[in-house]
């Protein structure tokens, strides 16, 4: 995975939330062709802006690092443009940008933005938390409990769903998993904190057992259940940020980002608001990591 495509992702959400049209297309990352050596090379982010007949491009190159952006990156990033055709360049700076470097910005009709960090915002209050709840199942006990009783107990037996392929004591756990946490959504109910032992009855419809030794097939009634787990509760802080021209008062985007994880996906929790405009929340996905 690219260093920082997380900032790259969340750079491409505010310019495709700011745009809000389909005259301008967002893509990132986006490869373009060198018109010296012919080779492809890539933006992190490219905007296509279409006004009749007319199509202008705009790259964006997003830099996540520890330092601001000096007049290196700024020439590096003014020649790339030019050699892949670029109408206009824009840079994103997560550390702002060395007085120098926006001289040289204005020189080379390079733009500067910066998303960084705030002490307010005239929305939000300094400790906003967001309570996460995870909750990790330890173990389950399963009774499968048929329609019709068996003439003897099976003590090996197959379970198959309705299109006739094996439900495995993963897949059941998964679909007794799910059924738990939609009834807890249902219900409106956060988790108890702590180990806790419960027990559950679930329906999975269309589910069969069948007796390995006598070949006899049964419909399930439900499936009996003594889940084992352990819910925790963390209190996850938002960061407050500007997304903004650093030579101009106004900021361009205010928002506050928390870092979180869901079990099945961690990412930025964004909520995005300007007092005059509203806003929205979004959750947006860490880059997937490369497949060794």
């Amino acid at each position: 995975m690219k260093p920082g495509r997380a900032f790259e992702k969340l750079i491409a959400y505010l310019e495709r939330h700011l745009a809000a049209s389909d005259n301008v297309l967002v893509e990132s990352p986006k490869r373009i062709l060198d018109k010296t050596t012919g080779r492809l090379r890539e933006h992190d982010m490219v905007l296509t802006v279409t006004s009749g007949h007319h199509k202008i491009i705009v790259a964006v190159e997003c830099r996540d690092r520890s330092l601001p952006v000096g007049v290196l990156q700024i020439e590096g990033f003014a020649k790339k443009c030019s050699e892949t055709l670029i109408d206009k360049g824009v840079i994103v700076s997560s550390r702002g940008f060395t007085s120098t470097a926006v001289l040289k910005s204005k020189a080379l009709g390079i733009s500067c933005l910066s998303l960084e960090e705030v002490e307010t915002l005239p929305w939000m209050s300094k400790d906003f938390t967001f309570k996460q709840y995870n909750t990790s199942y330890k173990h389950f006990d399963f009774t499968v409990i048929p329609e019709e009783d068996f003439p003897h107990k099976p003590k090996v037996f197959d379970l198959f769903n309705e299109h006739g392929e094996v439900v495995s004591i993963d897949d059941l756990c998964n679909i007794i998993g799910n059924a738990i946490k939609e009834n807890k959504e249902e219900r409106n109910l956060p988790p108890e904190i702590g180990e806790k032992t419960e027990n559950v009855s679930v329906i999975v419809p269309k589910l069969r057992i069948i007796d390995r030794e006598s070949g006899i097939e049964r419909c399930v009634k439900y499936v009996n259940t003594v889940v084992h787990k352990e819910a925790t509760a963390v209190e996850v802080p938002f960061v407050m940020q500007e997304y903004k021209d650093p030579t101009l008062e106004s900021a361009i985007a205010e928002l506050i980002v928390a870092n979180v994880d869901f079990g099945f996906s961690k990412g930025k929790l964004v909520i995005n608001h300007k007092i005059e405009t509203g806003g929205e929340i979004v959750f947006i996905p860490n880059p997937d990591k490369p497949k060794i």
